[in-house]
């Protein structure tokens, strides 16, 4: 009969995430994880499998909170173009939660693809998701009068996907958080044919 896990899986999954992030996937070092995560080789293969798979379910976390944050935050409640500019704001500050490593999900898809196919897929999935939140806000911005009519929804939301992907690559040269809140204003200027309102910077 196996013995209990005496650790807490999730735990251990946010602090291999963090060490990834850091790092990157090559970079990583078995041995590396064995001391980041306070766990033996056998433990870490026994719970999550080789270094792989241990990446995958890592950066899977880390697309989950984006996604969750994405399909709560964004309602049918308040200013459609408002409520999306906050959530994206808030996107962009949380990946200052490991300093100025950039987005996970950028960093890996920058390091693993084409060639990776896991990641590939998770990729797939979390860029659909946001283009079908961002496309289904940006429509009820269009029915408000706040859209300009000079772009569709479908193209804004991936204008706006686009931008936030590069945001994280040019953040990773130049960190000062006021580059990215320019580069959102703009985007919301062209979006709405309107000057967009200050947002504080995130610190």
């Amino acid at each position: 009969m196996a013995r209990p896990r005496t650790f807490d899986e999730d735990a251990i999954l946010d602090r291999a995430m963090l060490l990834f992030w850091r790092k990157g996937y090559e970079a990583t070092a078995m041995s590396d994880l064995v001391e980041e995560l306070g766990l033996g080789r056998g433990s870490i293969y026994a719970a999550f499998g080789d270094k792989h798979q241990l990446f995958v379910r890592a950066l899977t976390r880390y697309l989950d909170f984006q996604n969750n944050l994405l399909t709560t935050a964004l309602d049918a409640e308040g200013p459609a173009v408002a409520q999306l500019r906050d959530v994206l704001g808030r996107l962009l500050a949380a990946d200052t939660t490991c300093t100025n490593a950039g987005c996970f999900s950028v960093n890996s898809i920058a390091e693993l693809l084409p060639h990776d196919e896991d990641v590939a897929r998770l990729a797939q999935r979390s860029l659909r998701i946001a283009e079908e939140a961002f496309t289904r806000q940006l429509e009820r911005a269009a029915r408000d009068g706040e859209l300009s009519p000079a772009i569709t929804p479908a193209e804004g939301a991936r204008l706006l996907i686009t931008l936030v992907q590069g945001a994280q690559i040019v953040r990773k040269v130049d960190p000062d958080p006021a580059r990215a809140v320019a580069l959102l204003d703009s985007a919301f200027t062209l979006l709405t044919g309107q000057p967009a309102a200050l947002a504080p910077v995130p610190s």
